[in-house]
């Protein structure tokens, strides 16, 4: 799944190609993908409409368009958007068409149709996606280690790798880029939040910041589906030190790197460079 840099960075491809362009016609092909309004009103709404800009929060991305109109996208799995010619070849699983009036168009791509829209006034967008709901932005000023170490405190019997995952309490992190920053801050995944010691706690709440500056600068991690905006791959892949690299040697200290489920999912670490506080 796209994480926060894999998103910013299908952001900032998109913005210049988008901002100021009008929306000539629009065409919805997988009616369920549009979560809360019938299918019909994606071509409606949509028609004659200008692109403004593009927020993000989490893994999503908010497209304004004029006259207060909002269009909320979360890829989840495979989701792809891409900015193509009309005359490009349409892939299987293109799921919508947005014709511009530059004669470009902009797609959207899903193998698995897990992606999910929203469109309306930035309320009901906000409200019917869980957007209003997601935690703070890792990025943002506001994410300061007082704000982190409140979370760790509120949520202090919780798994450390269970709560960096939930949206709820900080938003964008998935696995990728939860298992690389427990790695840098050398804190195992099954640790106990309230147990990790604030130097440590200090040295997560800097490695999260670090790690996901690196994807957006590497333009995200390609390791299947994830393109930006031009239909590019990201490199960060090539510098990932434990995600992935199960029986591998560790970068740091040659121990093979372990993998484990951690909530549900595949957890790499390294049991010699990583500890565990419980």
């Amino acid at each position: 799944m796209p994480e926060l840099p894999e998103v910013e960075t299908i952001r900032r491809s998109l913005l210049p190609l988008l901002k100021g362009k009008k929306i000539k016609s629009a065409k919805l092909t997988h009616a369920k993908l549009l979560k809360n309004a019938e299918a019909h009103l994606f071509s409606e709404l949509l028609q004659d409409r200008i692109f403004e800009s593009i927020n993000r929060r989490g893994k999503y991305l908010m497209f304004h368009l004029d006259k207060d109109l909002r269009l909320l996208v979360h890829l989840r799995m495979t989701g792809q958007l891409r900015f193509e010619d009309p005359e490009t070849e349409l892939k299987k699983h293109n799921h919508f068409i947005i014709d511009l009036d530059n004669g470009k168009q902009l797609r959207f791509v899903d193998v698995r149709k897990f992606g999910m829209l929203y469109i309306g006034d930035e309320d009901e967008v906000s409200k019917s996606s869980g957007w209003h709901r997601l935690g703070p932005e890792p990025l943002a000023e506001q994410f300061t280690f007082e704000c982190f170490n409140e979370i760790l405190n509120k949520q202090r019997k919780r798994n450390i790798k269970a709560l960096l995952l939930d949206q709820h309490m900080i938003a964008g992190l998935g696995n990728i880029y939860t298992d690389e920053a427990l790695f840098r801050a050398s804190i195992h995944p099954l640790s106990t939040a309230g147990k990790i010691p604030e130097q440590k706690r200090r040295a997560l709440h800097q490695s999260i910041k670090d790690v996901l500056n690196d994807g957006i600068e590497h333009r995200g991690t390609t390791l299947n589906d994830y393109v930006d905006g031009f239909g590019k791959t990201g490199s960060f892949q090539f510098l990932l030190q434990v995600y992935g690299r199960k029986n591998e040697l560790c970068l740091t200290c040659g121990h093979p790197i372990d993998r484990i489920k951690v909530a549900g999912r595949s957890t790499h670490f390294c049991e010699i460079c990583q500890e565990r506080y419980n």
